[in-house]
Order: C-alpha cells, then structure tokens, then sequence
C-alpha cells in the first residue's frame, strides 16, 4: 500500500513540493512529535520517508530554521529550538466584556497606516450605507510581532465626539469608555482566508498563508451602525474557546 504522506505530497497542486515538505514537518511539531531539544530525523531519513530530493528537504528545513523553529549543527544533527505550540498565544475573545479586558491587558504598540472620511466599504455589511464614517488603518504588534491589521470605522459624527482620543488609542476602549451609550447590539463574524500581498507585507507572512478576518458591528438602540471593524488576524497566532452548555 502506498504511503499516505507520500501520495499527498505527490498530489498536483500548485504549491512547491519543499513547502509541502516544511508544512507536513512543522504539522509534527505541533502534535509535539519532536519536543525542544530533540533531534529530528537525518536529512536521508527525511529524503526516504517522503519519497523526495535532498535539495527538497533542504529547502523545508531552510524555511522551519528561517522561523527559528529548528537549528542545524554540523556532525551533531538538526534539533528543534522553537515550541510551535506557543504560536496560539492570542485568545481571541467571544464576548464584549472580555474583548474590553482583553484589549485593556494586551501589551501592544499600535502603528497607524492611514486614515480619513468616507463611506463604509460594501464589503463590511453586504450594503450600501449613507453615512459618513471617519475611519483608521493600524497594524497592532506584541514584542515586535506584528499580531493584527485592523481598519475601524466609527460613524463620523459620534467620532468628532470622541477626539482626540480615537486617534491614539485603541477604539473600541474608546467607545466603551465614552460613548458606551451607543453600544445596544455587538456582532462578530469569523471567516477563514488567505494573505494576499498587501497582508503578508504588512503581517510579515508568506502569501497564501491562512488568515482569520474578523467582522465586528455595532449598532445603536436605533439600529444605526455607530462602529466596524475589519480585522486580520494570521491564523497562527490565533485560539478561540468558547464555552457550550448542555441543552435542558
């Protein structure tokens, strides 16, 4: 019987067969099939395991050692140094007043790409909006790791209210903080994508890699959308728990 690992590898697929290689090897090193400090398996090994070439194999292990995941030695063998298992440090919250307390903890620095006046993209709500909303493009890092890229809009004139603390802290803290009586209903959509371009550029990501989009919405007590968000998490760093109850 053909080994399944080989097959997937050998399907077609636009994707290079050392990226193939690297992905299956970093899949290892989550389940913890080599903890830190272990040695992985030779280069030969590697080679007839999979069924493929030496410059193969060095490609994927160029990649895993690029993301500090692993080291070579010479005469002593590849071991692994990285705990990929701490990659999903960031808990995305699932509801409002753990998103306030997640965003008042988190140690971030905040760098502003763009802002100004406008109207709401269509592709925010599905609809077109008559309002103006004044709007804003961050990229948000923790220990210089670039974590989220959010662009938020806030309907233009509750936002020259909220001036000019809008323009230097995180918004929804806020809007919590003083225009809490806007807040009546608070939507959030998760969807799973892929960067393109510009989100590897500014997530220091490989293009093609998965992200999760975030759709945040809140709407006053007169149904009127005072806030949205578009945010774009890389999908490594990113954990959700939410917690179920059982039906009576």
């Amino acid at each position: 019987m053909a080994d399944p690992t080989r097959s997937s590898l050998r399907k077609q697929s636009k994707l290079p067969l050392s990226l193939k290689v690297k992905y299956t090897l970093r899949a290892r090193l989550e389940r913890g099939e080599w903890p830190v400090g272990t040695r992985i398996p030779t280069l030969e090994e590697l080679m007839q395991e999979y069924g493929v070439s030496r410059a193969t194999v060095r490609a994927a292990l160029d990649e895993l050692e690029n993301e500090g995941l692993i080291e070579r030695t010479r005469g002593k063998g590849t071991f692994v140094i990285g705990d990929v298992a701490q990659d999903h440090w960031l808990m995305l919250p699932t509801n409002w007043d753990a998103l306030i307390e997640h965003l008042t903890r988190l140690d971030s620095v905040m760098v502003e790409l763009g802002n100004g006046v406008g109207a709401l993209p269509i592709e925010i709500t599905g609809q077109s909006l008559p309002d103006e909303y004044w709007w804003t493009s961050r990229i948000n890092y923790a220990d210089g790791v670039a974590y989220s890229l959010n662009t938020v809009y806030v309907l233009d004139q509750l936002a020259q209210t909220l001036q000019p603390e809008l323009s230097h802290e995180p918004v929804l803290l806020v809007l919590n903080r003083l225009g809490r009586e806007q807040i009546h209903t608070i939507r959030q959509t998760l969807t799973v994508r892929v960067a393109d371009a510009d989100l590897a550029r500014h997530l220091n990501m490989d293009i093609g890699m998965p992200v999760v989009r975030v759709i945040r919405l809140i709407l006053n007590r007169f149904e009127q959308l005072v806030y949205a968000a578009q945010v774009f998490y890389p999908a490594k760093y990113l954990s959700i728990q939410t917690e179920l109850s059982p039906g009576s």
